[in-house]
């Protein structure tokens, strides 16, 4: 059984940004991960990370990937199927192997609830969305639709009225739900149409999709021409593995505290799973280095050592370098 100083579970930015920040310290670090990059992979188009122009969630992940690897990290794609206390630490059981930590980051992520439709996956990025705050700006002037429910449905409107130049709002309920002044806002848009107790059964196209065709509640269908259809049905968030050692909310997320602090004193988190407010990478990859960095303390004050504040110092030949 290997073992290392920290695990950290995910390589989507937050994972990727906490290993950085660990395997900088000479810790010996695991990322472990189902895939590279998670939701990151569902951006063809990256335009509002800083520094970074013309640029992919694809090739943003190897980049963080890269960097990660250059300090001396270690990286393996597997599954956590459960992770459980052990006399010095943790022990970390995956599909096809186990691993022992002293701590542990949680940057799973979390996985976008699908529609449920034939040809879904086919025009994933060719006109089928999952995060209207991400993709919404790719159609300014376009007729756009969006399908969901609650609050994730309401913002979606909002958002796409702003860009598109005729929307659908669609839902399977008599009535939007959410804040009553967001309601009222969409509801008096001259460019939203809402469609109630309806849902979607089929979209077509050629190489991005052109069409959707809706079914109401009285069997009735109707096809609509669009440029893109949003989904914003929630999203789930995946830690059976973990849920008897950490504090989760009523939504799923993990609770955390200022540094990736969770309930328990050795496994800090970072990223969308967690309880922040703004799911978008930026923020992933700020709150992965604080929890690398509070995982690292972590280790640090068991050995009575104080920690570090900041990790801007680096050293090469006899120069000392601050950044």
């Amino acid at each position: 059984m290997q073992e290392f100083e920290i695990v950290i579970v995910g390589a989507g930015p937050a994972g990727l940004s906490a290993g950085m920040y660990v395997a900088r310290q000479n810790v010996s670090c695991l990322v472990i991960s189902k895939d590279l990059g998670g939701q990151m992979n569902l951006i063809p188009k990256l335009e509002n990370y800083p520094g970074t122009i013309m640029s992919s969630g694809q090739i943003l992940a190897k980049t963080l990937e890269t960097q990660y690897l250059s300090f001396k990290g270690e990286i393996v794609y597997d599954t956590v199927e459960k992770i459980d206390e052990s006399e010095d630490g943790f022990k970390i059981k995956t599909t096809r192997s186990e691993y022992k930590a002293k701590a542990i980051v949680l940057a799973p992520g979390k996985v976008p609830n699908m529609l449920g439709v034939e040809n879904e996956s086919e025009y994933f990025n060719k006109g089928i969305h999952y995060c209207t705050k991400c993709d919404a700006p790719f159609y300014q002037g376009r007729i756009t639709a969006s399908v969901g429910v609650g609050s994730y449905l309401v913002e979606s409107g909002l958002l796409l009225s702003r860009m598109a130049s005729k929307m659908y709002l669609i839902l399977k309920g008599s009535k939007l739900a959410g804040d009553k002044d967001l309601v009222t806002t969409l509801e008096n848009n001259k460019n939203i149409e809402i469609i109630t107790q309806s849902s979607v059964k089929s979209i077509s196209g050629n190489s991005t999709l052109q069409q959707i065709t809706l079914v109401d509640s009285s069997g009735s269908e109707k096809v609509l021409d669009v440029d893109a259809l949003f989904i914003e049905l929630g999203s789930k968030i995946n830690l059976d593995y973990v849920k008897h050692l950490v504090k989760i909310n009523t939504k799923g997320e993990i609770e955390i505290e200022s540094g990736g602090m969770t309930s328990h004193p050795a496994i800090f988190a970072a990223g969308d799973a967690t309880t922040i407010p703004y799911k978008q990478i930026i923020v992933a990859c700020g709150d992965g280095s604080n929890a690398g960095l509070s995982a690292f303390n972590y280790l640090e004050k068991l050995k009575g050592k104080p920690g570090i504040r900041a990790d801007w110092k680096k050293q090469i030949g006899g120069q000392v370098f601050h950044y």
